[in-house]
C-alpha cells in the first residue's frame, strides 16, 4: 500500500501532518475486501479525533484507487478551521463524478443490450427459422397432455420426470414451462418461442453478470451483446429447442457458482438449483453438468473445505433433487442405452474398446477445434445453420484467443479454472454419438466470455494511451448493434432461401402454413376426406396436434399406401401431397382425372404442397394383382452366419439390406416394402444343429413359423408360436422341441396388427 498528500509528496516523511486529501493506492488480492479508516489527530496529543474519521470499504481483483476527502479531515486544532484548496477539491468531485457516470454509462448500454436483444429475437420470430419443427411443438402439445391427464402422463405417472419425444424421454422442464403459456394463450408458434426467448435471454444476463461481478471489467455490458450476435446462438435461440433452456440455466450455473466462490458460500444453493434445471432441460447436458460440478469440486477443493459447513448442505440437496432422476431411471432402466442405439451410437457397436475411445477423443477435439466453431461448416444440418456464417462470428476469433491466453496466464484465479472447464467439457456429451451444435451448444458461453475478456484487455491498453472510455464504449457498442441488426435484417430478408431442400432431409419447412390451409379447406368443405402426407416432416402426427383440433379432422398418409393396393378413393378424397408424392402418382399409370385444385409454394417460389383430387384407372384390380404377385417373388443373396455363408432368400425390402438382419449389430435393420407374412429362407452348405431361433422384432406382436429341413428336399420339422415384442424386451425367441439337425430353415413372420401390404421390421435374427 502507498499513502501519499499529493503526487510526488512522501507521506511518510512528513513531520506534521496537514492534509486534506488522502490518495491511497492499494494492489488487493482477487476477491479480496478491504476496509481503510482515516484519522486526524489534534496538534496538543497523540489522540484521534472523534470528529475526523473517515471508513471505506473496497473489494476487487485488481488495484484499486481511494480518493479520502473527509470534509471534516483536519489537522489543525478545534476552533481553528483550515480551508481545503479549491483545486484539491475541485479535482476531487470531478473524479466521483466521471466514475458515477461511468458506471451509470455501463448500467445504459447493458440495459439497452438486453432490450437490443430481445427484439433482435421476437422480430419476425414466427417466420424464422423459417420451419416449426415436431420438437418444439411436442413441448406445448406434451404440456396440453398434462393438463388435461390431471399432471399425469401416458404411463400414469403423476408429474413425470421425463416425457417422451419420439421414441426417446428427453423433454423435462421445457415441457413444464410452456403449462403456463399454453393456459394462457393456447397452442401458438409465437407463444411457444417466445417463452424460450425470454427463457434465453438468462444467459445474456449471467454472462455480463460474471464480467462485472466477478471479473470486474469496465466493458462487462458487451458480452450480452456478444453473445447475440453468436450465430449458432442467434438461431437457435430463437427457437424452443430444449437445448436452449439447457445453456441458459448452464449460465445461471456458473454465475452462481462464482458468486459463492469470491462472495459467499451460501449462493451454492443457487449454483445447485441452476444446474439442476440445467440437467433436467436437456439429455445430452446431464453430462455436461456432471462433468463441470466434477472438476469444479477438484479445482476448488481447499476453498470447499473451508466452507464444508455449507458443502454438507448442498450435497443434501444434490441427493433430493436426483429423486426424480433416480425414479425414472429405476422405472425405463435402459431407456440411456436405448437413447444411444437410437442415435447410432459407436459405443453400442462391436468393436474393440480402444477404437471407441480413439472415436470419442477424435470426436472430442473436433468439438474444441476453432475451424468448428468459426468457420462455415457441413458438419451440422442446413436447418442449425446460418449459410456464410460459422457458429460463432469468424471476426471475433482473434479476441477469443487473447482471451483464451489471458485466462491460462492467470490459472490461478478461480473464475478462469471455471471459464476453462466450461469450454473444455462443452464437447464431452456430444462426442459419445456425433459432435452436432446442438448438444455443445454450451461452448458458446465461456466463449463469449474469454472474447469480451480479450476486447476488454484491448480497450483498456487503449485507456492508457489517452483514447476516452466513453467513446470507445459508444464505438464499440456501435458496432455490436449494427452487426445485431444486419445479422436479422439477413436473417429475415435471405434465411428462407439460404437452403432449399425444403423436405424431410432438408428444413422440413411448412407446418405453419399447411395446416393452416388444411384447416381452412376443411372449414370451407367438411364433406371432403383430407389426406396429409406426413412424409415431409419429423412428427408430422405431433405438429397436426399443435395445429389442428382434437380429434383431428384430417388423416394422416400419403399416396403410396393407394398405390400399393386398392383403398376407398372419391371425389370427396383430397390428397395434400409433397412434390415428390405428386410425381409417384403421375408416374404409377395407376391414377387418371388427377386434378391441382391449388399449390403452396415453397420460399424459392416453387410448388411445395399439391392440393389433389384423382381416380382410380378403369383395370387398377389387374395392375394391382400383377404387381402383388411379382413382389412376392423372394430375392436371393449370400448372409453370413457364424463367419460361413448362407444361401438366403427373402421378399421386398424398402428400408436397410438382409445383412442387417445378420450382422450382429442391434441398430442396424431391414424392413419389407409390403409383405405380410415376411419369409426368410436360409440353406446351409451343410447341416447344422438348431435349437430354435432369436428375433428381434422391436415392440410387435408377430406370428412366427419355423421350420426346419434336414436336407433341402425333405419334410419340415414344424413349430409355431405368438410372440410379443416391447420397448425394453424387444427380443423373442422361439424354440423346437429338441434341437434338430437341418440343412435349409424357413422362417414365416406375420404381424398380427396389419394387413398385406405391410412394413415388418426385423433388426436381428439369431440361430441357436
Amino acid at each position: 500500500m502507498v499513502a501519499t498528500s499529493e503526487p510526488g509528496e512522501d507521506f511518510a516523511q512528513q513531520e506534521e501532518p496537514a492534509v486534506s486529501h488522502v490518495h491511497i493506492s492499494l494492489d488487493l488480492a482477487e476477491g479480496a475486501r478491504v476496509r481503510v479508516t482515516v484519522e486526524s489527530l489534534t496538534n496538543s496529543s497523540d489522540k484521534p479525533n472523534p470528529a475526523a474519521r473517515v471508513v471505506i470499504e473496497s473489494q476487487g481483483d485488481s488495484e484499486q484507487h481511494l480518493v479520502i476527502l473527509p470534509s471534516n479531515l483536519s489537522t489543525s486544532e478545534p476552533g481553528e478551521a483550515k480551508p481545503r484548496p479549491v483545486g484539491v477539491w475541485l479535482a476531487a468531485r470531478w473524479r466521483a463524478l466521471a466514475k458515477r457516470r461511468a458506471y451509470s454509462l455501463e448500467i445504459t448500454l447493458f440495459g439497452v443490450t438486453l432490450i437490443l436483444y430481445l427484439a433482435t429475437r421476437l422480430t419476425g420470430l414466427s417466420s424464422f427459422p423459417i420451419y416449426f419443427f415436431g420438437d418444439e411443438a411436442t413441448q406445448t402439445v406434451a404440456a396440453a397432455d398434462l393438463i388435461h391427464n390431471h399432471l399425469l402422463d401416458e404411463e400414469r405417472t403423476l408429474l413425470p420426470t421425463y416425457f417422451k419425444n419420439g421414441p426417446f424421454y428427453n423433454l423435462s422442464v421445457s415441457v413444464y414451462l410452456q403449462v403456463m403459456p399454453y393456459l394462457a394463450f393456447g397452442k401458438s408458434v409465437f407463444v411457444t418461442r417466445a417463452t424460450s426467448v425470454l427463457l434465453s435471454a438468462l444467459a445474456a444476463v449471467a454472462i455480463g453478470l460474471i464480467l462485472r461481478d466477478i471479473y470486474k471489467l469496465p466493458y462487462w455490458w458487451a458480452g450480452a451483446a456478444l453473445l447475440s450476435i453468436a450465430p449458432a446462438w442467434f438461431l437457435h435461440s430463437r427457437t424452443a429447442f430444449e437445448t436452449v433452456l439447457f445453456v441458459a440455466f448452464y449460465a445461471a450455473f456458473l454465475y452462481s457458482y462464482l458468486l459463492y466462490r469470491y462472495r459467499s458460500a451460501n449462493y451454492l444453493t443457487y449454483a445447485i438449483l441452476s444446474a439442476a434445471l440445467a440437467f433436467y432441460s436437456y439429455n445430452p447436458g446431464q453430462l455436461v453438468v456432471v462433468a463441470s460440478g466434477i472438476l469444479l469440486l477438484l479445482s476448488d477443493v481447499r476453498y470447499h473445505w473451508q466452507n464444508r459447513k455449507e458443502v454438507v448442505y448442498g450435497l443434501g440437496l444434490v441427493a433430493v433433487l436426483a429423486i426424480p432422476y433416480l425414479r425414472f431411471r429405476l422405472s425405463h432402466p435402459e431407456a440411456a442405452l436405448d437413447h444411444l442405439r437410437k442415435l447410432g451410437s459407436y459405443w453400442v457397436q462391436p468393436m474393440p474398446l480402444s477404437e471407441k475411445w480413439a472415436h470419442y477423443w477424435s470426436e472430442y477435439f473436433y468439438g474444441l477445434s476453432p475451424a468448428y466453431w468459426f468457420l462455415p461448416n457441413e458438419r451440422d444440418l442446413p436447418r442449425h445453420l446460418m449459410r456464410g456464417y460459422g457458429n460463432l462470428l469468424r471476426a471475433t476469433l482473434p479476441f477469443a484467443v487473447l482471451g483464451f491466453f489471458l485466462a491460462v496466464k492467470e490459472l490461478r484465479s478461480p473464475a478462469n479454472r471455471a471459464i476453462l472447464i466450461a469450454l473444455f467439457v462443452a464437447p464431452v456429451s456430444s462426442a459419445l454419438v456425433q459432435v452436432g451444435i446442438t448438444r455443445s451448444l454450451s461452448f458458446i458461453i465461456p466463449a463469449t466470455i474469454l472474447t469480451t475478456l480479450g476486447i476488454s484487455k484491448i480497450f483498456i491498453w487503449l485507456e492508457g494511451k489517452r483514447w476516452p472510455r466513453l467513446a470507445l464504449s459508444l464505438g464499440l457498442f456501435g458496432v455490436l448493434t449494427t452487426v445485431n441488426l444486419a445479422m436479422l435484417r439477413d436473417a429475415l430478408v435471405n434465411g428462407p432461401t439460404w437452403y432449399q431442400d425444403y423436405g424431410l432431409g432438408g428444413m422440413q419447412y411448412g407446418a405453419r402454413q399447411v395446416f393452416a390451409e388444411v384447416e381452412d379447406y376443411v372449414a370451407r368443405s367438411p364433406e371432403t376426406k383430407v389426406l396429409l402426407s406426413p412424409d415431409w416432416a419429423n412428427g408430422a402426427d405431433v405438429l397436426a396436434r399443435f395445429f389442428l383440433p382434437d380429434p383431428l379432422p384430417i388423416e394422416l398418409g400419403s399416396i403410396d399406401g393407394h398405390i400399393f393396393q386398392r383403398l376407398p378413393l372419391d371425389d370427396d378424397t383430397l390428397f395434400v401431397m409433397t412434390p415428390e408424392d405428386y410425381q409417384s402418382a403421375l408416374e404409377s399409370g395407376k391414377f387418371t382425372d388427377i386434378r391441382v385444385e391449388q399449390t403452396l409454394p415453397y420460399p424459392n417460389g416453387e410448388p411445395g404442397f399439391y392440393f389433389v383430387r384423382l381416380r382410380y384407372v378403369e383395370n387398377i384390380d389387374s395392375i394391382l394383382k400383377a404387381e402383388r404377385e411379382q413382389r412376392r417373388v423372394l430375392q436371393s443373396g449370400v448372409v453370413s452366419i457364424d463367419g460361413q455363408p448362407v444361401q438366403v432368400r427373402y421378399p421386398l425390402l424398402d428400408m436397410g439390406e438382409i445383412s442387417h438382419m445378420f450382422d450382429g449389430n442391434r441398430d442396424t435393420l431391414g424392413r419389407t416394402l409390403e409383405a405380410n407374412p415376411t419369409v426368410i429362407e436360409l440353406t446351409f452348405s451343410k447341416q447344422r444343429t438348431i435349437k430354435g431361433v432369436a428375433i428381434i422384432i422391436g415392440s410387435a406382436e408377430v406370428e412366427v413359423r419355423a421350420l426346419a429341413y434336414p436336407t433341402p428336399h425333405s419334410p419340415p420339422i414344424k413349430t409355431r408360436q405368438v410372440l410379443k415384442g416391447t420397448v425394453d424386451q424387444p427380443e423373442v425367441s422361439l424354440d423346437f422341441d429338441k434341437a434338430i439337425l437341418a440343412q435349409k430353415l424357413r422362417l414365416e413372420i406375420r404381424d398380427l396388427h396389419q394387413t398385406e401390404p405391410a412394413h415388418i421390421h426385423i433388426w436381428e435374427i439369431y440361430l441357436r
